[in-house]
């Protein structure tokens, strides 16, 4: 059984390592102590259940937006964002235990179609 470090797991939610451990200490993300081992460490099966709670795809790595850069590839101010959320014309995911944003790069794809614009890619 492959087990995954804070760090790693940060990675593929795209948040600061901080945050996964917040999510620990509020039952949301559940860890796999190692015996004498004071260090956090997850299952592929427990990252893989909060996935698919955040309404993500399990087992497929997938790349979330900020709201910044959402902003940035519309060229609008990020509360202009937070308003096409209000008003559905953006779906957006928000991460456990908080209230921010995040966005699939199908869902900003699909609203630049609507308006006809070309589509964009993560940036790595």
């Amino acid at each position: 059984m492959e087990l995954y470090r804070v760090g790693e797991v940060a990675q593929m939610f795209d948040v600061h390592p901080n945050t996964i451990r917040k999510w620990v200490k509020r039952d949301i993300l559940r860890s796999a102590k190692l015996p004498g081992s004071r260090y956090n460490r997850f299952t592929a099966e427990e990252i893989d259940r909060l996935r698919r709670q955040m309404g993500l795809p399990a087992d497929t790595a997938i790349e979330l937006y900020r709201v910044g850069e959402v902003a940035r590839m519309f060229d609008v101010h990020p509360n202009t964002v937070r308003k096409w959320v209000r008003m559905k014309i953006l779906h957006s995911i928000k991460l456990p235990g908080s209230e921010y944003n995040r966005f699939t790069a199908e869902e900003v794809n699909g609203l630049r179609r609507e308006m006809g614009l070309p589509l964009v890619e993560k940036e790595e």
